[in-house]
């Protein structure tokens, strides 16, 4: 079996600038370093056509003004973080975890992407139609797969969100993401063929384009989402918060999910908790029953109980270590 010898990644995002190359074996690193943080992508070469990417972005944005080369098929499953596309009508889409997405390089209007949370982990497959069509019908003529007919369906209203069977899809993904080095590339031509075969099956009706939300929405939410984050121990409710920024509680909490992977409630209720894990130790003087009825519970108890599922041990465990 003929391994792939062209860096497809790179091909189709021709003219984009990497802080750093490096290559080793069957793997080339790409690293990012601009004003907003770094990132890595650590891709590996599989059959001819076929190239699967680990990525790792700590950093508000990645983008860089370039036009991708057509005939690539992208492929991209969010493990962790948010990942958002800003549209030339000024919409917002989003990757979020446990997200798998589909596109065609080139085809999708967008001006411009960034990472809101400066955290996004997950994988990406490039996918030369042409070449890689040739190789999966000599090395897998039984599977059938078609990859412009995969194409068709999964990118024909753009940036395509495959929402079909997502168990499925995780059983095939996650295991990409935990293979043996000593198997590492026959193993991932083997699972990369399997997804493709699973979407060779998919249905127009088995995807949705990715959930956008309007610009006013989004800066809305941005607001409330800077605000929390300044005052942790505020307690509000969805309801005040939407009426404060002036949108609907549904696209609050669509769109606060989406920026940040928690719910509203789940995002206050960790961050009173790393608050107070700040005041544990540098407000020695302070107790923790005043920490605990500053963060908003009604007792000691379950502070303690909810501080020691976050971090492991005890309120006083923790100041007494760090002290």
């Amino acid at each position: 079996m003929e391994i792939n010898k062209e860096d497809i990644m790179e091909t189709a995002y021709n003219g984009y600038v990497f802080s750093e190359k490096t290559s080793a074996n069957n793997m080339r690193i790409y690293r990012f370093c601009n004003e907003t943080g770094t990132g890595e992508m650590r891709c590996y070469d599989l059959i001819e056509g076929i190239q699967l990417s680990y990525n790792q972005l700590n950093m508000e944005t990645s983008y860089q003004d370039i036009t991708p080369r057509p005939g690539i098929l992208q492929i991209d499953h969010c493990l962790e973080g948010c990942y958002e596309f800003k549209f030339k009508d000024n919409e917002r889409a989003f990757i979020g975890k446990g997200d798998l997405s589909v596109l065609e390089l080139g085809k999708i209007p967008f001006e411009n992407s960034c990472i809101p949370m400066k955290k996004y982990t997950g994988l990406s497959i490039f996918i030369d139609m042409d070449k890689a069509q040739k190789s999966i019908s000599k090395y897998f003529p039984f599977g059938d797969i078609n990859l412009f007919e995969i194409r068709d369906k999964a990118c024909k209203n753009g940036v395509a969100l495959i929402i079909r069977s997502r168990h499925e899809i995780n059983h095939i993904i996650n295991e990409l993401y935990r293979v043996d080095k000593r198997i590492q590339t026959p193993y991932s031509i083997l699972k990369t063929i399997e997804l493709l075969l699973f979407l060779n099956l998919i249905e127009c009706k088995d995807t949705k384009k990715l959930t956008s939300f309007s610009e006013p929405v989004y800066e809305a939410t941005q607001e409330c989402y800077k605000a929390l984050l300044e005052n942790p121990f505020d307690r509000y409710s969805i309801s005040e918060l939407a009426k404060q920024y002036a949108i609907s509680e549904s696209s609050l909490k669509r769109c606060f999910t989406y920026i940040t992977g928690n719910s509203i409630g789940k995002f206050i209720k960790n961050l009173c908790l790393d608050a107070s894990a700040e005041l544990l130790i540098h407000k020695p003087e302070v107790s923790i029953g005043e920490i605990a009825d500053l963060a908003g519970y009604l007792n000691q108890s379950k502070f303690s109980s909810a501080f020691k599922k976050r971090f492991g041990e005890t309120p006083q465990q923790y100041r007494n270590k760090l002290i």
